[in-house]
C-alpha cells in the first residue's frame, strides 16, 4: 500500500513540474509597471482612468508615458490600457492614487479602494490624494525639473514631520477608516500651481463621500488630539499681532470621558514642549523669565482657541476625522453603528487643557 502511494506521489510531482516548465513567463522587457493611478468622474457609472509607467528604454522619448482610459470598472480599465501598451500591466510597484475632487464627492472612493486592496499586487503602503481639478491633467503636466511625475508626487506625500502639515493616508489607513464607525476618512489635497504641485488642504470624508475641505492648519490639531508624539511647526497668535513659530515639538494627549452617551463630555489634556524658532513682532528680551512665561499663556490660550474652533465645526458636519466618539463607545454595551456616532458627537461637550512648554529660543536672543 506504501509503495502505491509513493507512485502515486512521485507521478503528481513529475506532472506538477512539467506544468511549471510549459507555463509561459513573461520577459521583463513584456511588462509595464504603474507607477500612479488616476481617476476622475465622467458621469453616472463611468470615470476616465489613468495611469502613469516609466519607460525602462533608455531611448524612450518620454520618461513616463500616460494613457488613459474611460470605464466602469478598474479590472476592465486596466485592460484596456494593457491593450494600448501592448504588454502585461502589474500593479506590484503601485506608489500613488490619485482622485479628482468630483470623483471624490461622488462616493465612489471607496468601492475603488476595496477593489485594490484585495489585489495581492497593491501594496499597503500606497498613498492617496485629491487632486484639485483633473487628476489625468495633473498627471500629464510635464514637470521639467523633475525625475518623474511618479517620483515628485510620491515624494511630495511622502510623511515628513518638516512639512506645514500632511495626513498622509495610505491605503491601509483608508480602509481601516471607511470600515470604523467611530471615525471619518482624510486625506490630503494636492493641487497644480503654475508649473509646481502644493499641498493646499485636507479632504474630509462623511462615509463615503468627501464633505469638504479644510484648512492645512486643521490636519495638525487632528494628529495633537489623537497622540502623535512629534507634530509639525505652527505658527501661534501671542497678543498684540505677535506671533512665534514652534518647532521641534513633542506632543502628549490625555483624553478623559465622563461615559455618557445621553451627555457626553470630555476634558482633553494636550502636553507640548518645543522650541521657538523665529518670533515676529515687539522687540523684546527671550532671556526674561517673566517674558517666558507670558508668551507660553498666550499660545495656549491660542491654540485652545483654534482647537475648540475645529472642533466646533467638526460638530456642525456631524463627522470625527478624529475619532472623539471612541472614548465614550467603549463604555457603552450598545451596537454602535455610523449613525451612533453622527448623534455622539452632534451632542458632545468638551473642555479643553494646554501645557505649552517653550524649551529653548533656538538662535533668537
Amino acid at each position: 500500500m506504501s509503495k502505491k502511494i509513493i507512485l502515486i506521489l512521485l507521478i503528481g510531482m513529475v506532472f506538477l513540474t512539467g506544468c511549471n516548465l510549459n507555463e509561459k513567463k513573461v520577459p521583463i522587457e513584456g511588462i509595464d509597471m504603474v507607477g500612479i493611478l488616476g481617476f476622475d468622474y465622467e458621469g453616472e457609472g463611468t470615470y476616465k482612468l489613468t495611469a502613469a509607467i516609466p519607460q525602462k528604454s533608455k531611448y524612450a522619448n518620454e520618461r513616463t508615458q500616460i494613457y488613459t482610459t474611460t470605464t466602469e470598472l478598474v479590472t476592465t480599465g486596466m485592460v484596456d490600457i494593457e491593450k494600448k501598451t501592448e504588454k502585461k500591466v502589474v500593479l506590484n510597484q503601485l506608489r500613488v492614487i490619485l482622485f479628482s475632487e468630483e470623483f471624490a464627492t461622488s462616493g465612489k472612493v471607496e468601492e475603488v479602494i476595496k477593489h485594490l486592496y484585495r489585489n495581492t499586487q497593491v501594496g499597503n503602503e500606497v498613498l492617496l490624494a485629491i487632486v484639485k481639478g483633473s487628476a489625468e491633467e495633473l498627471m500629464r503636466q510635464d514637470y521639467t525639473d523633475k525625475a518623474s511625475v511618479i517620483n515628485y508626487v510620491s515624494d511630495l506625500l511622502q510623511p515628513s514631520v518638516n512639512l506645514a502639515f500632511n495626513p498622509n493616508t495610505n491605503i491601509h489607513d483608508l480602509m481601516y477608516t471607511q470600515t470604523n464607525p467611530n471615525i471619518d476618512s482624510i486625506m490630503p489635497v494636492i493641487e497644480l500651481k503654475g508649473k509646481k504641485l502644493e499641498l493646499t488642504g485636507v479632504a474630509l470624508f462623511k462615509g463615503d463621500h468627501m464633505e469638504n475641505v479644510l484648512h492645512p492648519d486643521d490636519a495638525l490639531y487632528i494628529q495633537a488630539i489623537q497622540g502623535k508624539k512629534k507634530l509639525s511647526p505652527f505658527t501661534l497668535n501671542v497678543g498684540g499681532g505677535d506671533t512665534l513659530l514652534l518647532d521641534f515639538i513633542d506632543n502628549s494627549v490625555k483624553i478623559i470621558s465622563n461615559k455618557s452617551l445621553e451627555s457626553p463630555r470630555l476634558k482633553i489634556i494636550l502636553k507640548i514642549e518645543g522650541t521657538m524658532s523665529e518670533y515676529k513682532g515687539k522687540n523684546i528680551s527671550f532671556k526674561d523669565p517673566e517674558i517666558m512665561e507670558r508668551l507660553e499663556k498666550d499660545a495656549e490660550k491660542d491654540l485652545k482657541k483654534k482647537i475648540n474652533d475645529f472642533l466646533e465645526e467638526m460638530q456642525k458636519l456631524e463627522v470625527d476625522p478624529i475619532g472623539l466618539t471612541e472614548n465614550v463607545r467603549r463604555h457603552q454595551r450598545v451596537k454602535w453603528d455610523t449613525e451612533l456616532t453622527r448623534k455622539t458627537i452632534s451632542k458632545m461637550k468638551w473642555d479643553i487643557e494646554v501645557d505649552m512648554s517653550i524649551l529653548s529660543t533656538g538662535v533668537l536672543h
